[in-house]
Parts: structure tokens; C-alpha cells; sequence
């Protein structure tokens, strides 16, 4: 008689406790608020859109498949998803400006940032933080005029220096090989910046060197370029002609670009 009890209790509990939906878990939600660094106000930066996009997760922070993206205004403070999984996933914050440049995002946080739903509960994400985004320097070279290659010259490397402060203080620097191994991005070659070093809020000069095997100069001086700081994510073309049909090699302003016309000879970006 207590055996039958127990069982049939035991039967009880389980078609209690048993899911919905033929077994299936509930959906959760998911709140991911954001911020820029100690709550910088959108309009400093002018952003008007934040991007929030929940990734597969990767235990590396590596964006996989995008699960789900919503736009939100940068004023509302944060996104809101439903429907999820429960899980944990990646998340990756960008807000843009009136032109559409993103101009902050949490790509570079270390760690990444990581939500975690519950199935079938609201859940509320840490604060996503955003960081300006830096300038993006893309350089080219044109050899002899325009129709030299690499093995044409005494070449090897040309060194891009960045500055702000008129020159007063260096902020990154950074050696392309003649013939990149990279692939070019709209026929430059793109510095690479892992710790976005180059702020657009401050560049406003660019040496560039044309160096041998041996690391020294070809030329009497790196090319110099001036300009006003581009501002956050803003992209910096620049252009060098290159001539080394006598000794020494000779740098200059690429023609049809221009120097400034204050003192010609510096260099105006593209």
C-alpha cells in the first residue's frame, strides 16, 4: 500500500514538473543596457543610433552567427530582445552619428562583453561600455611615377608615423613592406591599429619614410602631411609618389593631390 503511494506521487511530480510544448523550454528576454565610457552624454559625440547585436557564443569573444540585432536610439540607454534561447551569448554595442560613421563601440573590451538569458525570465545584461573609435589611416605609394614596382626600387618598407599635437607627441607608428602581404582596401593599405592608438579626435600629422633592407632612409627627409583631426572613426587617405630614377630617392606630395597651400611642403590627405 505504501509502495503504490508512493509511486503514484512520484507520477504526480513528474507531469508537473514536466515542460510545455512537447518539452521545449520557454523563451526568455533579454535588456542589454549600454553607455559611453563614464556616461559620456550621446551628443558629445554625436551619436544618434546604438547597434546592439547578440552573437553565438564563443568562449574567445569571437563574433560568430548573429542570433539578433536591434537599432535603438543612443538616448534610450538600451536594447531590448525576446524570443531568446536560454544561453549566453556575445554581445557587440556600436553606436553611429548623423553620417552614419561608427564613432564608438565595445569591439576592443577585454573581456567581451557576455549576457546570459534564463529561460522562461526577464533578464538584465552588465552595462555594455562604448569607446570612441579611432581614425583609420589608409596609405599607397606610387613608384617612378606611377609605373615602378617594388622590385624597380631600393625600397623595403615605408614607415607611417602619426602625431597629434602639431607634431609634439607621437601616437602610433607603423612599417608597411613595400609589396604588402595584406589586401589592399580600396586600393590602400590599411595601418592596423589593435589599440587604437591613432585618436581622430587628435591627428593632425602623418611622416612617412621610405626606408632600405637595413632600416635606413632613402630620402632627405619623411613626407609630411597635415591636417585637421578627422574626428572619431573617420578614415584618412594618403597618398606618396615616389621616385628613385637618381640617388637619392626623392618623396613627394602625389600630383593632383596637392600640398598645402600655406607651405608646399607639406602634404594634404587625399
Amino acid at each position: 500500500m505504501r509502495t503504490r503511494l508512493l509511486v503514484s506521487t512520484l507520477a504526480l511530480t513528474a507531469l508537473v514538473a514536466a515542460p510545455a510544448c512537447g518539452g521545449d523550454d520557454p523563451p526568455g528576454s533579454l535588456i542589454v543596457p549600454f553607455k559611453i565610457g563614464a556616461n559620456v552624454d550621446c551628443s558629445v559625440l554625436g551619436v544618434t543610433d546604438v547597434t546592439v547585436e547578440l552573437y553565438k557564443y564563443s568562449a574567445s569573444g569571437a563574433a560568430g552567427d548573429v542570433i539578433d540585432t536591434e537599432i535603438v536610439s543612443c538616448e534610450d540607454g538600451q536594447a531590448e530582445f525576446t524570443g531568446l534561447l536560454a544561453g549566453r551569448y556575445n554581445v557587440r554595442v556600436s553606436g553611429v552619428d548623423a553620417e552614419k560613421v561608427i564613432v564608438t563601440d565595445n569591439f576592443d573590451n577585454d573581456p567581451a562583453d557576455i549576457a546570459e538569458v534564463t529561460s522562461g525570465a526577464e533578464n538584465t545584461a552588465d552595462v555594455v561600455t562604448m569607446s570612441p573609435t579611432p581614425a583609420k589611416i589608409l596609405v599607397r605609394w606610387l613608384l617612378n611615377g606611377g609605373f615602378g614596382m617594388c622590385s624597380d626600387v631600393p625600397v623595403t618598407q615605408f614607415r607611417v608615423a602619426t602625431y597629434e599635437k602639431e607634431g609634439l607627441s607621437e601616437l602610433l607608428t607603423y612599417d608597411f613592406d613595400c609589396d604588402p602581404e595584406e589586401p589592399a582596401v580600396m586600393g590602400y593599405n590599411a595601418i592596423i591599429d589593435p589599440d587604437r592608438q591613432v585618436a581622430g579626435d587628435d591627428l593632425d600629422r602623418v611622416f612617412i619614410d621610405a626606408l632600405d633592407d637595413k632600416g635606413a632612409s632613402l630620402v632627405t627627409a619623411p613626407l609630411e602631411f597635415v591636417m585637421e583631426p578627422p574626428g572619431h572613426g573617420r578614415t584618412v587617405k594618403l597618398t606618396v609618389a615616389l621616385d628613385c630614377m637618381a640617388d637619392p630617392c626623392t618623396i613627394a606630395c602625389a600630383q593632383g593631390k596637392g600640398a598645402d597651400p600655406m607651405d608646399p611642403t607639406l602634404c594634404l590627405a587625399d
